[in-house]
């Protein structure tokens, strides 16, 4: 599922657009720890990793007016850190005149066995418990929340599938979200 960016992002790029300094200071701040984490991945040069970030957000400010539609600010933001990074990395090694990323470059991540296999087996349990929590859900509460949360539809393709009004399907996901979330804590509470 593609991620949606909020409307208060949305807004907050409008208004850079507008010249407002404090939305461009407002997206840093929710963007910076992602960015800086994304970096390190590529480079432990502290300096390097937010001399890039203040880079990247300077050539936003840069190109307020001329710069298109963001439908992600978040993948935007990834990509442009990325190639800061690679290009300020390999810009001693280049020669003059060749614009392109190595094929090759470093990326570092800890993929730990035992983290893997741990979360594995939590993610085991908390599905078996979620099993048992949705059989005392009512038929009707599954399907709609089979119907909006694993097959994507919306309120009114459910509605228009179920034969119901769109009011039923927001009180039927409503209290199925609302036992599922009673019976897991209780679930949680009780082990």
């Amino acid at each position: 599922m593609k991620e949606n960016s909020s409307k208060q992002e949305i807004d907050w790029l409008h208004r850079i657009q507008q010249n407002d300094e404090q939305a461009l200071a407002l997206l840093m701040r929710k963007y910076y720890t992602d960015l800086y984490n994304y970096a390190a991945r590529f480079t432990p040069d502290d300096p390097l990793i937010k001399d890039c970030i203040q880079e990247v957000f300077i050539s936003l400010w840069q190109r307020r007016q001329t710069v298109g539609i963001i439908l992600s600010p978040k993948f935007y933001f990834l990509r442009a850190i990325k190639n800061k990074v690679l290009k300020s990395l390999d810009k001693a090694q280049r020669k003059p005149g060749n614009q392109h990323f190595p094929e090759e470059y470093d990326f570092s991540h800890e993929f730990s066995i035992e983290k893997i296999i741990i979360a594995k087996q939590v993610s085991e349990e908390n599905s078996l418990r979620l099993k048992s929590i949705l059989a005392l859900v009512s038929k009707r509460e599954k399907e709609v929340i089979y119907l909006k949360y694993y097959q994507y539809l919306d309120n009114g393709q459910i509605a228009d599938l179920m034969n119901i009004s769109r009011q039923s399907v927001y009180n039927l996901l409503h209290e199925a979200i609302r036992k599922l979330k009673e019976l897991w804590h209780k679930e949680f509470v009780t082990q």
